[in-house]
């Protein structure tokens, strides 16, 4: 009779030896900050030739300049496109002035200049409502575009 209990002590002891340890306790991983909210898009319309910001465009620009004072800084892309009508690098340069009033009442209205990416592209042949191509598009947030 000893030796049963012996022998089951050893079987015991040799079973609880071969058991693999109990796995690692998984610390809390720190908390990850939320991600940056998705870029909003503002469009500011323009005259025929002209780059002269109206009431209803500044409105525009302010909710822009609202919605950058309203979240974390990110860079704000402001685009300027024109009409076809017009030889190309004329087109260039408006599109480039109608951007850069907008750059300028975003600045007043309390955007950090360098948070701005500025550029004119020129004609925008794809939008099919004509004045609708005569425009800037101001992106708040997102990446800034490739160089």
């Amino acid at each position: 009779m000893k030796r049963f209990f012996l022998v089951c002590s050893l079987v015991a002891i040799a079973a609880c030896a071969q058991q693999p340890p109990p796995p690692p306790v998984a610390a809390n991983p720190p908390p990850q900050p939320p991600p940056p909210p998705p870029p909003m898009t503002y469009t500011v319309y323009f005259d025929y030739n002209s780059s002269q910001l109206g009431p209803a465009g500044r409105e525009v620009v302010r909710f822009a300049a609202d919605a950058y004072k309203a979240r974390p800084p990110a860079p704000v892309q402001v685009v300027g496109y024109t009409d076809p009508s017009g030889s190309a690098g004329y087109n260039q340069r408006l599109s480039l002035r109608r951007a850069n009033a907008v750059a300028a009442e975003l600045q007043s209205d309390g955007v950090p200049q360098s948070a701005l990416v500025v550029s004119g592209q020129g004609e925008s042949s794809n939008e099919p409502t004509p004045g609708q191509d005569r425009r800037v598009d101001v992106t708040v947030g997102g990446s800034p575009p490739a160089s």
